[in-house]
Order: structure tokens, then sequence, then C-alpha cells
């Protein structure tokens, strides 16, 4: 029992710690996040940025739908079970566990990645600050909020939310450093090499 509550005190003491002086750490590093973006840093702001707009919309539920531009977008409140766009609307556990896996696995690749990879990092962000965004309606509410919805013509498009443009802008991120901008820096490297071996 001593032990547990020691265990539990130093806990406490440890997240205090954290809570309190991380913030200053960051003000006071700024410009180093700037530069060479932190993913848990702004994954949290994304994070944050989804729930106040689902706030928003849940707490504002019962005035909606509302039609911002006729025929074409409205604001809505739809529960999503299912996973994006409302795939698989029966599957409750695995949309939690992948998203806990992916979450797990991109952190741990973050704090390997170099500083210099900024795109890669923006990425990683986007993509952790979303999964979360959405992990966190199902665990609290056992559905995702979506809200906006696209009209073209007689075809509604899928509700989705700020998480789910968040997720796409990290893998589309994702995709163009990965099959574009990381050959160049691989020729960079090749011709790098080959100067060295002349030399």
């Amino acid at each position: 029992m001593k032990k547990a509550l020691t265990w539990l005190s130093t806990l406490l003491k440890t997240t205090l710690y954290t809570i309190t002086v991380y913030p200053l750490f960051v003000l006071k590093n700024i410009g180093y996040h700037l530069r060479s973006p932190s993913v848990l840093l702004y994954a949290a702001v994304f994070f944050i940025l989804d729930r106040i707009t689902k706030l928003m919309i849940v707490n504002n539920s019962h005035n909606l739908p509302v039609s911002v531009i006729d025929k074409f977008f409205t604001i809505t409140f739809v529960k999503n079970p299912g996973v994006a766009f409302g795939w698989f609307p029966d599957w409750k556990l695995p949309p939690i566990l992948m998203a806990l896996v992916m979450i797990i696995i991109i952190t741990y690749y973050s704090l390997k990645l170099p500083e210099e990879e900024r795109i890669t990092r923006w990425a990683l962000a986007l993509l952790v600050g979303g999964a979360v965004g959405n992990l966190y309606d199902r665990v609290t509410y056992g559905f995702v909020v979506d809200f906006f919805l696209f009209h073209f013509g007689a075809f509604d498009f899928p509700v989705f939310n700020i998480a789910d443009i968040i997720i796409d802008l990290g893998v589309f991120m994702l995709f163009i450093d990965i099959f574009f901008l990381s050959e160049d820096n691989e020729e960079e490297e090749e011709e790098m090499l080959s100067d060295a071996t002349v030399a």
C-alpha cells in the first residue's frame, strides 16, 4: 500500500510538473518548433481545432441543418458509427484499435525523425491530430461527429468533419514527400557520393 501511494504521488508530481513546465518550454523555444515542427505539439493543436468545431456542432445541433450555399453546401449534424465517410457502420472496436495502433506507430516514428524532415513532420502531426480527434469521439460518444455536407446535383457527398480533412491533408503531404521530394533527396545524395568518389 505504501509503495502504491509513493508511486501515485510521484506520478502526480511528474504530471503537474509536465503540465506546468512544458508550455513554458514550448514558448521559450517557439522558434525551434516553427522551424522544425514538433509532431506532438502540432498534433495537439489540430486536435483542439477539431474538438472546438465538434463542440460547436453538438451544442447547436438543435438548430441544424443550416444551408450555407443553397443546393451545394450544408452544415448538419450526423452521428457516424462507422469509419471514414460512414463506411462499415457496424464496426465498433476495430476502428478504435486501428486508430490506437496508428497513433502509437506514428508517435514512435516521429521521435526518431530527423529535424530537417519538415514536411514529414507536418504530415505526421496532421495524421496524429486527426486520428486522435475521431478516436476521442468514438470513445466518448460511441460515434464520430460529422457535419460538412456537400451536394452535387442529386448526389450528396458523404458527410465529414475537420479531423477527416486533417487526416486527408496529412496523407497527401506524406504522399508528395515520399514519391516526389524523397527522390530529389536521393539524387542529391548520389551526386554528393559520386563527387566524393571522384575527389
